[in-house]
């Protein structure tokens, strides 16, 4: 193999295959990434067995072949090279990786492409075309409620329902959920997956990097234990999380016996103060709604904490408490003015809805004070 590329481009195709895999690995080969030159292009490809990121650079190919290379060693020597020279690289039959920029010169051992794990062939039986920008939205607005805990494997995901009438994305930790709502995607055919939160966030990342126009589409691919993300010249693959999700629209609070509006800049500036005299270990916020006021407080054994905000409220007083990072990470996500809380009363979950936007729903579990 022996090609030439730009700095600019090679650590371009480095950056979007660099992260998202675990770097927690018996298998060394997993510490490499792929390089194959071939017709015209240098394709980059980085796995740990769970996701794969296949990306493509221009390049020009003096000679075609392919070869790993451990990731880290390689992305610092690029990174290290002069902006203005133009890279040579070239494998010998003992598997040296030779870099030469200028007057520069580096080798490093590569390992045979043999060696590296295959990667899945995309399938296209079941495919649906997103927006790039509508995709991100959706997982942006509601990854943050997935769990992070591998004892609850089941919930380190996300749900894609895709059924007749509407799209929808969920999230849930067992203490919180959010689901974003989409219309009916036209051509694509019904299905219910959980995809790891991981890869998803690895798409919305490489989204901002990619900067997708108006006219760009991603293709996302669904089969029986796997789903592919495609957008221009970039592929991820991912494992889907095998188990029932939990029946997300039991917990939706249904009635609204209980419900007032408050400026989201406010309550979240609120919720922030309350959180620093919440104490670390069961830390609650409590909530105090009557006569037109939000009362926003919470205390420890060394702080107290006490804020009032306008609300149009004249029932009966009603009390509610939560875990302040809970309704931190809600509020934080919500881009209208306003939010609105609704409850069925103090002990059911609390429903949390942007005004004036229909699209998301957010559902959190009360504590007790």
């Amino acid at each position: 193999m022996k090609i030439n590329i730009t700095k600019a481009t090679l650590l371009e195709g480095i950056q979007v295959i660099s992260t998202g895999v675990s770097s927690r690995t018996t298998r060394p080969i997993l510490h490499n990434f792929l390089m194959e030159a071939k017709k015209g292009k240098l394709k980059l490809v980085r796995t740990d067995m769970e996701m794969a990121t296949v990306h493509f650079v221009p390049a020009e190919i003096e000679k075609e072949g392919s070869i790993t290379v451990p990731l880290k060693e390689f992305a610092d020597i690029i990174k290290n090279l002069a902006d203005d020279k133009e890279i040579t690289i070239h494998c010998d039959e003992n598997n040296k990786v030779h870099i030469k920029s200028g007057k520069s010169k580096f080798w490093v051992i590569g390992t045979p492409t043999s060696e590296y794990p295959a990667i899945p062939e995309v399938e296209h039986a079941n495919s649906l075309v997103l927006d790039p920008l509508v995709l991100q939205k959706m997982v942006e607005k509601t990854a943050f409620s997935a769990s992070t805990q591998e004892t609850r494997y089941i919930l380190n995901g996300l749900l894609w329902n895709n059924m007749t009438d509407k799209f929808e994305v969920v999230a849930t930790d067992g203490g919180r959920l959010a689901v974003s709502t989409h219309k009916a995607i036209e051509g694509s055919q019904e299905f219910k997956i959980i995809i790891p939160t991981k890869v998803l966030t690895e798409v919305c990342r490489y989204i901002s990097i990619a900067k997708p126009d108006k006219e760009t589409k991603i293709e996302v691919n669904v089969s029986s234990n796997q789903v592919s993300f495609m957008m221009k010249e970039t592929t991820f693959i991912s494992r889907l999380i095998e188990g029932n999700f939990p029946n997300y629209n039991q917990v939706i609070p249904t009635k609204k016996n209980i419900t007032f509006e408050v400026f989201t800049k406010d309550l979240l500036a609120s919720t922030r103060r309350a959180a620093l005299c919440a104490g670390e270990f069961g830390s609650v916020v409590k909530y105090k709604v009557e006569n037109n006021l939000l009362t926003v407080s919470s205390n420890s054994q060394t702080m107290d904490f006490t804020d009032e905000l306008p609300v149009k409220y004249s029932s009966e007083t009603f009390d509610a408490a939560f875990k302040p990072q809970y309704i931190i990470d809600v509020l934080k996500t919500i881009s209208t003015e306003k939010v609105s809380f609704s409850f069925v009363n103090a002990s059911q979950p609390a429903l949390l809805e942007p005004v004036g936007e229909n699209t998301f729903k957010y559902v959190i579990m009360p504590m007790r004070a």
